[in-house]
């Protein structure tokens, strides 16, 4: 009797103590003088006993009946593992049902496991066919706040087939795990993005004043961690930190990016940027090789931003400065010195952009055409016409480069003809944006120009990568090389219209994203024998067309700082008339980003834009886009115009969500 009470108050500690408490309580009402409602509380007190008593009596009949009925079929073998073995065992049928378990079990899963009948009641979250199928590597399972490796076989019961199932305590071990990953080092690199820039403003003495001040900022917030900082350069810094301190920063989206931001001296905003690069990985030689790519990645992308390259996924935070312009034309010179070799050392050189591709893809194509000419060699151009948004373009070049424009069909069966062909994508560095993905995988040379925000699916083989975010266009990248290539003395009227209708296209006609390299390259083109008036023609439309622009700007309705248009009329130019009409929107006030959802094909496109007060690149990146900050679009499948535009309008609660925890 006294062990059956003992095992009674270990079954159900909680109600034992609340019975002993409501009994102490009874006896304080008799001594007061309630003797009728003591009376009451003592009945009740007794019929919660009572109802104990009958149920631990029946759950432990029920077990022994369960012991006894496996074990007239399992004879010895359930004798021998019952309560002798260490582990927890649990016997089940097939479907799930619980037969029977050890003491063992009992303890590891706590006092209640004598009411469990079924194993979908003890392992909630994992299904019963991977408990059931776990006889090699076991299945891991979490069961409250421990964790088990759970191991099983069949075995035959008389006729019957039973599964047998072991558990395997380890807390212990996935907590030392998750200890010994937390623990495991990384590297961030700091970059101070601008202080070539700020040294054109400000004395020598007020930069290195304004460097301290900086540095002090950052040394201040890495103090909150248990890292190594060291400085290796003017602008550069080595922290070595944990994983855990790592994802701290994570967490706190990498505030230090807003406090340099944020950053005055002598009570002016001094427009000092930083960016940062981490890496994690097996060893710290890996660590630093991610570290360096994620800095290459968030400079791509024009600085003031934090990257985290793990394994091959990279994590993106800040990022809504604008690029600055260098005003260096070091690496333009360079990199013409290189393209011209690479032309004089190939056989044929192919170019191309990206799929639809736009007057600054197809100007630029253009301009590479012209220095391969000069060259002495032979270039063609790679695009589908009946996709392409600079039509006009390709019709004029029919008369002054014939046969320069070929298919992409054409184009894989004579670049397989030869081994020494180049490659140069223009316009574009995602592998999956490029006119032809297949021309690309052949090709054992390429070269790389662009002005877009870097990608993290960027061509990584190329020997060439001429990347520039802060210049307006492709375009004008290509310009800058046409200066350093001696042999090209000059380019003719058509390809200087080609590559200035790319820069006007994507300055909004000398509005947006203009530095001092655009109005350089745009003179060099004008002293090349540019017309704006020729250039502006190119970009002109129809009356169908022009009509189908109004009504899509007609029909955009204000969403918070924007406008959302839907095109719903499927039209041969849909295209091109959704980017003017954004650009439209734009000119109405209140704006300061326009969306134009259109459908081509099977997928519904967003045509993004703005003047820069709102980064359109970041908005379209949440919907697996891309673009620039203030041209960006999207495409995606299998939906729908409503809900795309529900998409929209959550990416731009999400980015203006970012913004003002950034200005908190």
């Amino acid at each position: 009797m006294k062990d059956k009470i003992i095992s009674l108050i270990r079954s159900f500690p909680v109600i034992s103590a609340a019975s002993a408490a409501a009994l102490l309580f009874t006896v304080l009402t008799f001594i007061i003088g309630s003797v009728w409602l003591a009376v009451v509380e003592l009945i009740a007190l007794i019929g919660v006993v009572v109802y104990l008593v009958l149920y631990y009596d029946l759950m432990s009949a029920r077990k022994q009946k369960l012991i006894t009925h496996i074990s007239s079929d399992l004879e010895e073998y359930v004798k021998n593992i019952s309560d002798n073995y260490p582990l927890p065992i649990i016997i089940c049928s097939p479907n799930g049902k619980i037969e029977w378990f050890n003491d063992r079990f009992e303890e590891a899963i706590g006092p209640h496991s004598s009411g469990y009948s079924e194993l979908s009641s003890v392992f909630e979250n994992v299904g019963i066919d991977t408990l059931l199928d776990a006889s090699v590597s076991g299945v891991v399972i979490d069961c409250d706040d421990k964790s088990f490796n759970v191991f099983s076989h069949r075995v035959k019961v008389g006729e019957n087939d039973m599964i047998v199932m072991y558990l395997v305590d380890i807390t212990k071990y996935r907590k030392i795990a998750n200890d010994y990953f937390r623990s495991r080092p990384a590297l961030a690199i700091m970059t101070i993005d601008n202080m070539s820039e700020i040294r054109q403003d400000h004395r020598e003495s007020d930069c290195a004043a304004i460097r301290n001040g900086v540095e002090k900022k950052i040394e201040t917030w890495l103090g909150k961690y248990d890292c190594l900082i060291t400085k290796v350069g003017d602008n550069s810094f080595y922290v070595v930190a944990e994983k855990q301190n790592i994802d701290d920063m994570i967490t706190r989206k990498f505030d230090i990016l807003d406090e340099i931001r944020e950053y005055t001296y002598d009570g002016k905003y001094v427009g000092v940027t930083l960016s940062v690069g981490v890496g994690t990985g097996a060893n710290v030689s890996e660590c630093e090789r991610n570290a360096k790519l994620s800095l290459d990645m968030a400079l791509g992308r024009g600085g003031d931003q934090a990257v985290v390259r793990n394994k091959d996924k990279y994590d993106f935070f800040g990022g809504v400065s604008k690029s600055v312009e260098t005003g260096s034309k070091v690496k333009s010179r360079v990199v013409a010195s290189a393209l011209a070799e690479l032309i004089q050392g190939c056989e044929n050189v192919y170019v191309m952009g990206h799929r639809f591709p736009d007057f600054d893809a197809i100007g630029s194509a253009f301009g590479i055409v012209c220095i391969a000419k000069k060259l002495g060699k032979n270039a063609f151009i790679v695009t589908d016409r009946e996709k392409s948004m600079a039509g006009s373009l390709l019709e004029r070049a029919d008369s002054e480069f014939p046969d320069v424009v070929v298919s992409t069909e054409t184009a894989k069966l004579d670049f397989a003809k030869s081994k020494k062909n180049l490659l140069i994508v223009v316009d574009t560095h995602i592998k999956t944006f490029v006119e032809s993905p297949d021309l690309l995988s052949m090709s054992k040379m390429t070269v790389v120009i662009d002005h877009h925000r870097k990608a993290v699916d960027y061509i990584d083989d190329a020997v060439i990568f001429f990347h520039d975010p802060s210049a307006s266009s492709t375009a004008e990248l290509v310009t800058e090389l046409i200066e350093y290539i001696p042999a090209v003395d000059e380019t003719g009227s058509f390809v200087a219209d080609a590559l200035l209708s790319g820069i006007m296209l994507d300055t909004k006609n000398f509005i947006l994203r203009v530095g001092v390299g655009t109005f350089e390259a745009a003179a060099k083109l004008k002293d090349f024998g540019a017309d704006p008036i020729r250039v502006k023609k190119l970009s002109s439309n129809d009356m169908d067309s022009y009509r189908e622009r109004n009504k899509i700007v007609d029909s955009a309705k204000k969403y918070k700082n924007c406008a959302i248009a839907v095109a719903d009329d499927e039209t041969p130019d849909i295209r091109l008339i959704s980017a003017q009409a954004a650009d439209e929107l734009l000119c109405v006030s209140g704006v300061d980003a326009s969306f134009v959802i259109f459908k081509l094909g099977d997928c519904i496109c967003v045509s993004a834009r703005s003047f820069g007060a709102v980064n359109v690149q970041v908005i379209m990146e949440y919907m697996n886009g891309g673009g620039h900050q203030t041209m960006a679009a999207v495409q995606v499948k299998n939906s729908t115009f409503a809900e795309v535009t529900e998409q929209v309008m959550r990416s731009l609660d999400r980015y203006n969500e970012s913004i003002n925890k950034s200005e908190v």
